[in-house]
């Protein structure tokens, strides 16, 4: 039959397609470069790849995102509200404990509890610790215990142990 009249391909040398390759990075640097300045507008991130904002590589999958975050940890002075100050002979009354059964220690500053103190025993593990040395340990933004490391109020962790085994099960 012999060759069509119209030829569908142009052939061009190697060297010249790598000429002209190299001329449209070079233009896409100038336009990134004076864009990024302020003295050009961006170009459309469909124009070409590089114009594309980058990934959050941060961001969270969509099945997680879905999922309420846990609640914020308390503020130091919604716990220390909820922690009240007592005598620490007041405690050892409420305990039913003997007062001279064996002689307690605040593990924050290593000194003794004596009966005219003013405490707080916390909420999960029951440790007393003076007031003043715990409330510098809550406005330091702790939120555990100094000796055990068990959440200051009850219902403190309840949200972040729901959070995590959401999590876990999701994947």
């Amino acid at each position: 039959m012999g060759f069509p009249s119209v030829c569908y391909c142009v052939i061009l040398p190697q060297p010249l397609i790598l000429v002209l390759q190299l001329l449209d990075m070079l233009r896409h640097a100038v336009l990134l470069c004076l864009s990024s300045l302020g003295l050009a507008a961006p170009p459309a991130a469909d124009d070409h790849p590089a114009y594309a904002p980058p990934p959050d590589l941060w961001a969270l999958p969509p099945s997680l995102q879905a999922t309420a975050g846990p609640p914020p940890p308390p503020t130091p002075a919604a716990i220390k509200a909820r922690l009240p100050a007592v005598r620490y002979a007041d405690l050892l009354r409420a305990r039913r404990a003997p007062a001279a059964a064996a002689p307690a220690s605040c593990a924050v500053c290593l000194g003794a509890l004596e009966a005219r103190h003013r405490v707080r025993e916390l909420g999960n593990c029951a440790h007393a610790f003076h007031k003043a040395c715990i409330d510098k340990w809550v406005d330091k933004g702790q939120a555990t215990c100094p000796l055990c490391r068990a959440f200051l109020l009850p219902d403190a962790g309840a949200g972040e142990l729901a959070a995590s085994s959401a999590a876990f099960l999701s994947f």
